[in-house]
């Protein structure tokens, strides 16, 4: 019986808990869209000279996008 008591212990609280805690809070959300949307912008322009063949080949870029 205690078994059974500490399996359904167990559960509740596993269900309880859920995903809650690995989640983003809005604002959260919103700083890593910005993040990424101001990265693609400093690569537009590396970009662009690649089309036109106004830079160099390579394809490594001066700007940071880790």
């Amino acid at each position: 019986m205690r078994i059974w008591l500490l399996l359904g212990l167990l559960s509740g609280l596993a269900v309880a808990a859920g995903c809650a805690t690995v989640t983003k809070t809005p604002g959260e959300n919103l700083a890593h869209v910005r993040s990424v949307l101001e990265l693609d912008m400093l690569q537009v322009g590396d970009d662009w000279n690649l089309i036109w063949l106004a830079d160099r080949q390579g394809r490594l870029t001066r700007w940071h996008t880790r």
